[in-house]
C-alpha cells in the first residue's frame, strides 16, 4: 500500500488492534494477554477485534508472519553480490539477521502460543508453512546473486537454506522454545553466525 494511501476506517481499526496486541504481548505477555485487555489498549469494541481477528492464536499468527516477513524477506540490505565485499562478511550480516530474529524472546514467546494451537491443527499449520516457504527470504536472494557472479556454487538454494537454518534454530531457537537453555549472549550469537558462516562456506564456496 503507497504511503499517500489514505485508510479506511477499518484499516486504522486494525493497525490500532494490532498495535495493541505488540504492546499487550510485550508488558504482560501472549498466554496472560486477553483478547478484552486488546480490545480496552486499541480502544475498539471486543467485537471489532473478532471481526478482525477470530482468535488470539490468529493474531499471534499474523504477528509472526509480519515479524519474520519485516526481518528476512523485506530487510532494508543490498542483496546483489558486491566485489568490493567479501562473500563472507555479507553472510554474516544476513545470517546475523536470522540469529536475532530467532533468539528474540517476544518471537520466541508467539511461536511457543502458535505451536500450542497448531499442535491440534495440523492442516492449518502446513497452509502457513507454505506460505511462509513461498517468500523468497534477502538470504536466498544474496545466495542467487552470489552464485550468478561464481562466487558460490549451490545446486539447490532452498535446500542449502534450510540447512543453514536448522542448524542455527538448533542454538538459537529450540533450546529456548523449550526453556532448556538461557537466552544467548550477544557474544554467543556472535561466535553462531561466525561458526555457521564458516561452515557455510567450507561446503559452497565456489573457490
Amino acid at each position: 500500500m503507497s504511503k499517500n494511501t489514505k485508510l479506511t476506517r477499518s484499516e486504522i481499526k486494525r493497525q490500532d488492534i494490532i498495535d495493541a496486541a505488540c504492546q499487550a504481548f510485550q508488558e504482560f505477555g501472549v498466554q496472560a494477554t486477553s483478547m478484552d485487555k486488546i480490545a480496552e489498549l486499541a480502544q475498539v469494541s471486543k467485537r471489532t477485534v473478532y471481526n478482525h481477528f477470530a482468535t488470539k492464536q490468529a493474531l499471534v499468527v499474523y504477528l509472526l508472519n509480519e515479524i519474520r516477513t519485516r526481518t528476512l524477506v523485506d530487510v532494508d540490505i543490498d542483496t546483489t553480490y558486491d566485489p568490493l565485499r567479501s562473500v563472507e562478511s555479507k553472510l554474516l550480516t544476513l545470517i546475523t539477521a536470522e540469529i536475532n530474529l530467532y533468539s528474540c524472546g517476544h518471537y520466541i514467546d508467539l511461536t511457543r502460543m502458535a505451536f500450542g494451537h497448531f499442535l491440534y491443527h495440523p492442516e492449518e499449520l502446513k497452509r502457513e508453512l507454505d506460505k511462509v516457504m513461498a517468500q523468497e527470504t534477502a538470504f536466498q536472494r544474496y545466495l542467487r546473486s552470489a552464485c550468478e557472479h561464481k562466487q558460490l556454487n549451490i545446486p539447490d538454494i532452498k535446500f542449502a537454506t534450510d540447512q543453514l537454518q536448522n542448524l542455527i534454530k538448533g542454538s538459537c531457537f529450540w533450546p529456548q522454545f523449550l526453556k532448556i537453555e538461557a537466552p544467548l549472549t550477544d557474544e554467543q550469537k556472535h561466535h553462531i553466525a561466525t561458526e555457521s558462516a564458516a561452515m557455510f562456506l567450507a561446503r559452497y564456496n565456489n573457490k
